[in-house]
């Protein structure tokens, strides 16, 4: 038995009701530790601290929400907040019915898409028989581009369904555009305080569902970038291509950064020379006059080259020219059909609007505060930093056309082909992809669609199951117009085709034979080893072009469990979800 006595207050001390009921439940709850502590028990088994759960939960197709949801649930331990993050796959929606207190961070994808790891989650909490949300208290953080027509549509029709299905709004909806950073963290600095107050406390022995410990942040972002040396420049197509595709390497120097295979980087480009000095002569301006610029006064050749989009007309400036010019088709295009609009700046930049409509005047400054900042541009990573050490890889294709009776080239593509050198700087960061990854099982099959520069990740992808030695299966499926001429990668890809690396190698040059083949007929080719390869728990990746190629491969996909699975296009439909909520069908697509 203890020697431990009760302890006792004695009635003439100097404190009130108040104070005594406070110490005199601090000595108890002092004396049962001593006591458990005496006894050898664990004092956790006695007193369960109590803790108030916070749920974030991300909607995110490269990394950029999931990065915001982190960051938020760092901070939640300083509003006395548990913090769990999950990925909107990762829950379910009577789970996510019990939650008292829900951040929402989504991005939206394509044309007013749901990111790929939404959609199972969204198109549940859609449905009628959906459950009420009474008990819980929420905020929604929107990612988009002002570019795109449905501009954070993703986060606005999450933030209408909670509302509608009874949950309080505490803080209004966020929508963020490409330069984020700032409007997430004061949405982040208002919410969590807010939210601290609202809803119970639980005690800690009650489970709080939590993500995988990520890697350590990087010190690298915008704001902050990496300066990578460029240490080789190499054409991957040959003369008499109808494309331009290139091969980059960066060093990482002493930075200490590493990534993981299906990750991206983000290049900070500079606006090419030529473009720059159209614009500049546009304003009879030399470059040299000092603007002032987010608080700071900054050359205007700077300002055209280093720090806003030039290129890409805004919304807002060409909201500003239909006005300024009086133009009255361009402004019924305005105000009205989207799609018509569309198709009239279809190969137009600033300057094409700008010549086309003389009579709409703007002054250097009124330019600029209509302009957006100039967008770092992310690439699929073609490298495994297990084969390449402190390197960096990328497979880009250049965008060049004529129009308008100008020559226009894409920003970043032909700022790293044709500006800048072996030995030069280039700002970059790393952008995490947790979902585009190898499999974490060695002997899973790999699927991989990836016809032109969206062979970029599986380069990635079957170097790191060669430095891995992993044993599982490594279908490639790729193509592009012409095998003389665009067969990217060839003799590494035939070496690993020979080594076994690549179990099997289908190829589809469209403009090979009369009638065109595409890696979509590919797969519908082999439709009953590629359903047999998914039975065997085979991963299924698609990279690349997101208007056509995705879009037709997904529906072979389709076709293929229809016909070898024996399913109706209702089970086949169901099937592939199943595929998306496992990890198994996963798509970067852009």
């Amino acid at each position: 038995m203890s020697d431990l006595k009760v302890p006792y207050l004695p009635e003439n001390m100097p404190f009130n009701g108040e104070q005594k009921q406070w110490l005199g439940g601090f000595l108890a709850g002092l004396h049962t530790r001593l006591l458990v502590k005496e006894e050898g028990t664990s004092a956790q088994q006695t007193v369960a601290p109590a803790i108030k759960p916070l749920t974030i939960i991300y909607g995110s197709q490269t990394g950029n929400a999931q990065t915001v949801a982190e960051e938020a649930a760092e901070l939640a331990s300083q509003y006395g907040l548990t913090a769990s993050v999950l990925d909107m796959d990762d829950i379910t929606l009577s789970e996510l019915a019990s939650v008292e207190r829900l951040l929402v961070v989504t991005s939206t994808y394509g044309e007013g898409e749901m990111p790929d790891n939404a959609q199972a989650l969204w198109d549940a909490i859609n449905e009628q028989d959906a459950p009420k949300f009474n008990n819980t208290f929420y905020s929604v953080l929107s990612l988009g581009d002002t570019n795109y027509d449905d501009f954070c549509l993703a986060g606005i029709q999450w933030d209408q369904r909670l509302a509608a299905l009874g949950a309080t709004r505490i803080v209004d909806r966020v929508d963020c555009d490409i330069d984020f950073e700032d409007l997430a963290s004061q949405w982040t600095a208002e919410v969590l305080p807010d939210i601290a107050t609202k809803g119970s406390v639980v005690e800690s022995t009650q489970a709080v569902k939590a993500k995988a410990t990520k890697k350590a942040k990087s010190k690298y972002t915008r704001k902050n970038p990496l300066q990578a040396e460029l240490i080789t420049k190499t054409a991957l197509t040959k003369a008499g291509s109808s494309k331009e595709t290139f091969h980059y390497e960066f060093s990482l120097g002493d930075s200490g950064e590493i990534y993981e295979a299906g990750d991206a980087l983000n290049v900070i480009p500079i606006n090419r020379t030529e473009l720059v000095a159209e614009l500049l002569a546009l304003f009879d301006a030399t470059g040299k006059e000092m603007i002032p610029y987010k608080g700071e006064s900054i050359s205007l050749l700077q300002i055209f080259s280093e720090e806003v989009e030039i290129r890409i007309p805004s919304k807002e400036f060409i909201a500003e020219l239909a006005i300024r010019s009086g133009d009255k088709q361009l402004s019924k295009l305005v105000n009205g059909d989207i799609d018509a609009l569309n198709d009239f700046l279809w190969g137009k930049d600033t300057i094409d609007l700008l010549l086309l409509f003389p009579q709409a005047q703007f002054s250097v400054v009124e330019f600029i505060n209509l302009t957006k900042p100039l967008a770092p541009r992310a690439y699929s990573i073609s490298s495994s930093i297990k084969q390449h050490n402190n390197e960096v890889h990328l497979t880009i294709g250049n965008v060049r056309y004529r129009s308008n009776e100008r020559d226009h080239n894409g920003v970043c593509s032909t700022f790293l082909s044709d500006q800048a050198k072996i030995g030069d700087k280039v700002k970059c960061y790393f952008a995490p992809n947790s979902h585009f990854a190898v499999p974490t099982d060695p002997n899973a099959p790999m699927i991989m669609v990836g016809p032109g520069t969206g062979i970029a990740p599986f380069r990635a992808f079957l170097e790191e199951r060669l430095a891995t030695e992993a044993k599982g299966q490594n279908w490639l499926i790729f193509g592009d117009r012409n095998s003389k001429t665009d067969f990217i990668y060839q003799q590494e890809i035939e070496a690993m085709q020979a080594s076994g690396l690549i179990s099997k190698l289908d190829l589809a040059f469209s403009r090979d034979q009369p009638e065109k083949v595409y890696v979509q007929d590919r797969m519908l080719e082999n439709g009953e080893q590629l359903f047999a390869w998914l039975e065997k728990g085979g991963y299924f990746f698609i990279c690349g072009d997101a208007m056509y190629m995705a879009k037709d491969v997904e529906k072979a996909l389709h076709s293929i469990i229809e016909m070898h699975g024996k399913m109706s296009p209702e089970e086949a439909i169901q099937y592939v979800a199943t595929l998306k909520k496992q990890k198994r069908y996963v798509r970067d697509v852009y």
